[in-house]
């Protein structure tokens, strides 16, 4: 963390009166335009798409009444330095407890996103309109960073996917987390949902997206259950976007994980238990 972060970090504390002077904090995560840091029960993300983030908080401010599922309330909303300020949410990411899942997350699930669907908030989510041929391009390019990793057996099965055309790019759009993976559901010991965080990608999208991430991190019951809940049982073409853009995600995934396997040790693992019911069923 560099000196001009701790800096913004204490003024943030000391002006809204979040935390102490003493407070330590730490950083939780780093990209390319966001940094995210944990003080004192707090989370910091800062970015340096200010017009992403003002949506971003305009979302989670209509969804703090609108769905039983917790999510980051916002505290401070500092346009000037980039900055959004929540509470901690507690439990920890499925991510990590990969046996919780079960029949309340599938109901929370639902809930959250029925909820996002039916709020207007303003300004509104922007559209999403990725092709799916992009989709198929990126995969084989992660595919390529990621076959030495594979082996040869998986490597091929992964190959046979993208040799395939993919399905038709949908042109009904609605309103999803769009990054709906294991790592932003929050559950406690007992499998209960405590928080969906990190609403930055959050668009009007193809809804094959979000179900997508779900079946690639809790399998295909629980994705198809959320689908049939928001929109009656899947189609054989809805199911063939669901596992389309499952298959993509984990590459990206894979390979996200692949450029730190030490610091991301979860999502490496997190592959490997899930590619058989990735790329084994339709």
């Amino acid at each position: 963390m560099s000196p001009a972060e701790r800096a913004m970090l204490a003024e943030l504390g000391s002006h809204h009166h979040l935390w102490s002077d003493t407070a330590q904090p730490t950083t939780l995560a780093r990209g390319s335009e966001n940094s995210t840091f944990a003080v004192d029960g707090f989370i910091v993300r800062r970015t340096a798409d200010v017009e992403a983030l003002a949506r971003e908080v305009a979302l989670l401010d209509a969804l703090a009444g609108a769905t039983a599922v917790p999510v980051p309330v916002p505290l401070v909303h500092r346009a000037d330095l980039g900055v959004l300020v929540y509470r901690r949410l507690p439990g920890a990411p499925l991510l990590r407890r990969p046996d919780r899942v079960g029949p309340a997350v599938e109901h929370a699930l639902i809930n959250v996103l029925t909820a996002v669907r039916r709020v207007e908030p303003e300004p509104p989510m922007e559209v999403d309109d990725h092709p799916n041929e992009a989709w198929l391009a990126d995969a084989r390019e992660n595919l390529e960073a990621a076959r030495s990793y594979l082996g040869v057996e998986r490597a091929a099965a992964v190959a046979a996917f993208l040799d395939e055309a993919p399905p038709p790019t949908r042109s009904v759009r609605v309103a999803q987390h769009n990054d709906l993976g294991a790592e932003h559901i929050l559950v406690d010991e007992s499998g209960q949902v405590t928080g969906i965080i990190d609403w930055t990608d959050a668009a009007l999208a193809d809804p094959a997206r979000d179900t997508g991430l779900l079946l690639r991190d809790l399998g295909s019951a629980v994705a198809l259950a959320v689908s049939a809940g928001l929109d009656g049982p899947p189609m054989p073409d809805e199911r063939a976007r669901i596992y389309f853009h499952a298959r993509c995600k984990w590459l990206e995934d894979l390979a996200y994980g692949l450029e730190d396997p030490a610091g991301r040790v979860a999502y490496l693992e997190n592959s490997g238990r899930t590619f058989t019911h990735v790329f084994g069923g339709t």
